[in-house]
């Protein structure tokens, strides 16, 4: 852990702050859905609001995760010259 810079750190906090923020979202999702799945609504449109309640987050969760990767990758490069 003393090996990594503190950039590569910070991004894998935000990847899992990003992370549990998807989890939270889609829990939300889950019980939106529920509560309009007994009010008969289409199935198609609750599906779709899942997908796009949750989809920004995981992808910024993705994104900080490999920035975090390119990071430590560059920093092992320049310890090596």
């Amino acid at each position: 852990m003393k090996n990594k810079n503190a950039l590569t750190i910070l991004l894998y906090v935000f990847a899992v702050l990003s992370l549990a923020y998807t989890c939270y979202a889609a829990i939300q999702a889950y019980n939106t859905f529920t509560s309009y799945y007994s009010t008969n609504l289409s199935v198609v449109n609750l599906v779709l609001y899942m997908i796009t309640t949750c989809y920004e987050s995981i992808c910024f969760s993705v994104l900080f995760y490999a920035l975090g990767v390119f990071s430590e990758m560059f920093k092992k490069k320049e310890e090596e010259k």
